[in-house]
């Protein structure tokens, strides 16, 4: 645990000196001087210089070697691959994606994402021995310890387990809920940051949610808790890909959002920045889809309100980058807030990642292994 507080010090700093690390961390120069060196010798920490003196000897600066280590994230949606490769830092090295034909099989997916695994190790130089692995995250329900995605009604996908995929690619695989995953990088870097109660809603071609409670991601029996995406809302017969009707995500995913608009302009469009684009310019069917998306996405949110009682509610996803005007339409323009007691201790607030919320958090699993995320779950 001393070898990583110490790591994990010297990343949140960047650069720190080793008598720095001592007094910030209780520990006595001797026991800080022979961490640091292993962690030199495995090639994770390099001396940057010496800093000022205060009267005695000058002392070492120390910081991470980011090309050290190297590590994959992939979230996989209904339509495409997200792929992201970060340094030991953190830093994004490379962001692409690619997409696939609606109904291919996974199979034919993970073929086609191996192919551009190999083209990003093989552009970028990089030493296969010094990637730590690669997260992959799914709409559904996962079983992180069996490496298996047990359910995907958006992906029509049952009990794949991963791991002759992670023999044939010849990396560390580690899977997980995309809201969970989410959920987790939002705690490490977004708005989550220090908030020890509350759940992310990733809203994208349906919803996922992940809770974290004290600190904790909870997952609830048979890894399931979360799924408030087919949470029933609606008497309406629109049938879900999970083969119910009324669920929520049905009326408060980025498709239903794309279908309203439809709806009131009779033009069909398929970006979500094109509902904005036309809401700014004072049109009168963008502002009509909004106003029923939000009475939807609210109807979900009380129902998590009452059920789970967060501190706070994040909205990430396709849709984080416009959740605040979102949430501006429904509490100042519809007062969605004023009606429902629910409300007043909880805040609401839009992902400091945005889209990327899932394809980070995938990309931190592998990492676990060096600093020693608390990833813990309940």
């Amino acid at each position: 645990m001393n070898k990583v507080k110490i790591i994990r010090l010297i990343k949140n700093n960047k650069e720190v000196t080793k008598s720095e690390l001592s007094t910030k961390l209780g520990l006595s120069h001797t026991t800080v001087n022979t961490y640091v060196q292993k962690l030199i010798d495995e090639g994770l920490v390099e001396r940057a210089g010496v800093a000022a003196s205060n009267g005695g000897r000058k002392p070492m600066i120390v910081k991470l070697v980011a090309e050290a280590k190297y590590s994959f994230g992939v979230s996989i949606t209904p339509k495409a691959v997200y792929i992201l490769l970060v340094n030991l830092l953190g830093d994004k090295v490379v962001s692409t994606y690619f997409s696939y034909r609606k109904g291919d099989e996974l199979e034919k997916v993970l073929n086609k994402l191996k192919y551009w695994i190999e083209q990003i190790i093989c552009v970028n130089g990089l030493d296969r021995n010094k990637i730590m692995g690669m997260g992959m995250v799914f709409p559904g329900v996962v079983d992180d310890d069996e490496c298996v995605l047990k359910y995907s009604p958006n992906l029509n996908v049952r009990n794949y387990d991963f791991k002759r995929f992670e023999e044939n690619i010849g990396l560390k695989i580690y899977v997980e809920n995309e809201a969970n995953a989410a959920a987790y990088a939002e705690q490490l870097l977004g708005k989550g940051r220090d908030k020890g109660n509350f759940v992310y809603v990733s809203i994208g071609d349906g919803i996922g949610t992940g809770i974290i409670i004290d600190k904790h991601i909870y997952k609830g029996n048979q890894k399931k808790a979360g799924e408030f995406g087919h949470l029933k809302i609606s008497e309406e017969k629109i049938k879900c890909n999970c083969g119910r009707t009324g669920c929520w995500e049905l009326f408060a995913s980025k498709m239903a959002l794309l279908r309203y608009f439809e709806e009131y302009t009779q033009q069909k469009i398929y970006l979500i920045e094109q509902v904005f684009m036309a809401y700014q310019q004072g049109d009168t069917g963008a502002s009509q889809a909004l106003e029923k998306y939000a009475h939807y996405l609210f109807r979900g949110l009380e129902n998590i309100l009452l059920s789970v009682n967060p501190d706070y509610v994040i909205i990430g996803g396709d849709l984080g980058q416009y959740a605040q005007q979102i949430i501006e339409i429904a509490v100042e323009k519809l007062h969605f807030t004023d009606r429902f007691f629910g409300y007043e201790n909880t805040k609401i607030y839009c992902s400091g990642l945005h889209a990327e919320g899932a394809v980070i958090g995938a990309a931190l699993l592998p990492l676990e292994a060096i600093f020693n995320y608390q990833k813990n779950v309940i």
